[in-house]
């Protein structure tokens, strides 16, 4: 349950910071209010750290895990929202990536 809690909120960390960053080449309401974007940053952080605790604890103390999930977690939530907002388009060499993230985070996550 630890592990599942610290995806989700990893997840919505990584949407949030991807706006954040790639948010002023869709809207320009991400230029004009830059300083909001920043303050976004201190709640996100602090989730940020609980839910790299919850990695932690289920894995027993180990800190790679933490390394290889929260990378692969980026690398999927950046393909996808730049796909969708950007028009490029997921082609094959993407989707063997995505998949090898895949195996990596389901390795990471029940081969003990």
């Amino acid at each position: 349950m630890k592990l599942l809690i610290a995806l989700c909120l990893l997840s919505i960390v990584y949407a949030i910071g991807w706006y954040q960053i790639h948010g002023q080449f869709i809207n320009e309401w991400f230029r004009k209010y830059e300083l909001y974007l920043i303050w976004i940053s201190v709640p996100t952080t602090y989730i940020s750290i609980k839910a790299i605790k919850l990695i932690n604890e289920y894995f027993e103390g180990k800190i790679w895990p933490n390394r290889i999930i929260t990378f692969t977690i980026g690398i999927i939530f950046f393909s996808f929202l730049t796909s969708y907002h950007f028009n490029e388009k997921i082609n094959v060499k993407t989707i063997t990536l995505l998949s090898l993230c895949s195996v990596i985070v389901f390795l990471q996550a029940f081969w003990k």
